[in-house]
C-alpha cells in the first residue's frame, strides 16, 4: 500500500511538473517579446528631403504616445503608418513618407505603446494597440488640414495587424494598407512552434500557447485581425503577403483574405517578410511602388 501510494504520488508530481513546463515554454517566449521597451535616437527627415514636426496625445486608456507629422499642401489623403513589433523608431518609415509626399500624400508617423517616442513597457500584439491609432485618427479630426481627406491605415508586421483591428474598431478610417499581418497572435505563435519544434510537441503546446494568450491580453484577447477585419464593410483595404513568410507564415494571409474575400491582395513570391528587400529605399522597387501607389490613388480625395 506504501509502495503504491508512493508511485501515485510520484506520478501526480511529475504531471504537475510536466503541465508547469508546457505553460512555461510560451509564457517565457511571449515575456521575452512583449515585456520589454523598443526604443533609439529618430532618425532625421532632412536626410530624406523632408521635413516633420512632432506631436503627442494619449490613448483612451491613458498611454502618452508620439507621433510625426509630415504634411503636405491639399492632402490627397494622409496615412497613418506603423512600425513592427521591436521597431525602435517609427522614424523608419520617413523613406515612405518621402515617397508619399512626393505624390501628395501627407503622413503621420505613429510610434505605438512601448515604441519610440511612445510611453509604456508593454507590447500588447495588436490588441490593444488600436486605441492608439485612435487617438492618432482623434488627432487629426482636430486639424482643419485635414478635414474631408481621406485617412489610410498602413502598417508592417504587427503594425499590419495594428492596422487592421484599428480599421475594424474606427469608423474614422477610410481605408487599410496591411503588410505580413498576422490573423492572431497564437495562431501565428503556434505556427512558428510548429517550426521550431517536433509536430507532436507543438501539438501539444497550441492549448498552453492559447491559454498563455487569454491570460496575458485579458479581455482583449479577442480583438484579432481575424475578427476585426470582417467589419470593413465597403472601406478599400490592400493585403500583402510574401509566400514564403518565416516569420508570419503565409497561412496568416490566407485566413484574413478568406474571412474578407472582397479586399485587394498582392502576393509576392520567396520570404520577405518586409516585403522590400530594402525598407529604406522602396522607390527602388517599381512593383511594390506601383501597387502601393494604385490603391493610393483610388482611394484619394478628388
Amino acid at each position: 500500500m506504501k509502495t503504491l501510494y508512493m508511485i501515485l504520488t510520484f506520478a501526480i508530481a511529475t504531471i504537475v511538473l510536466l503541465v508547469a513546463v508546457l505553460f512555461a515554454i510560451p509564457a517565457i517566449k511571449m515575456h521575452t517579446m512583449l515585456d520589454r521597451r523598443c526604443s533609439c535616437e529618430p532618425y532625421s527627415a532632412a536626410d530624406y528631403g523632408i521635413s516633420s514636426r512632432p506631436v503627442a496625445f494619449t490613448s483612451a486608456d491613458g498611454v502618452e504616445l508620439g507621433a510625426y507629422e509630415v504634411a503636405v499642401e491639399s492632402p490627397k489623403a494622409v496615412i497613418i503608418c506603423i512600425g513592427g513589433i521591436h521597431s525602435p523608431t517609427i522614424t523608419d518609415w520617413y523613406p515612405h513618407a518621402s515617397l508619399f509626399a512626393q505624390h501628395g500624400y501627407a503622413s503621420l508617423l505613429l510610434d505605438l505603446r512601448a515604441h519610440g517616442a511612445s510611453s509604456g513597457e508593454v507590447i500588447y500584439a495588436a490588441t490593444r494597440e488600436w486605441m492608439d491609432v485612435a487617438a492618432a485618427v482623434d488627432y487629426l479630426n482636430t486639424q482643419a488640414t485635414y478635414d474631408g481627406v481621406p485617412k489610410v491605415v498602413m502598417g508592417l508586421s504587427m503594425g499590419a495587424a495594428t492596422a487592421i483591428t484599428s480599421i475594424g474598431r474606427c469608423a474614422d478610417i477610410d481605408a487599410l494598407v496591411a503588410l505580413s499581418s498576422y490573423s492572431s497572435w497564437e495562431y501565428n505563435f503556434n505556427l512558428n512552434v510548429e517550426q521550431q519544434l517536433p509536430a507532436w510537441l507543438a501539438k501539444v503546446l497550441t492549448p498552453f500557447v492559447n491559454i498563455t494568450t487569454r491570460l496575458r491580453f485579458g479581455e482583449y484577447a479577442d480583438v484579432t485581425p481575424l475578427s476585426e477585419i470582417k467589419k470593413l464593410g465597403s472601406r478599400p483595404a490592400l493585403l500583402v503577403h510574401s509566400t514564403g513568410d518565416g516569420i508570419v507564415p503565409f497561412a496568416n494571409f490566407e485566413q484574413l483574405i478568406a474571412a474578407a474575400p472582397a479586399v485587394q491582395r498582392w502576393v509576392v513570391e520567396g520570404d520577405n517578410h518586409c516585403i522590400l528587400e530594402d525598407f529604406t529605399h522602396p522607390e527602388h522597387n517599381s512593383d511594390y511602388c506601383s501597387v502601393i501607389l494604385n490603391f493610393l490613388d483610388s482611394v484619394a480625395r478628388r
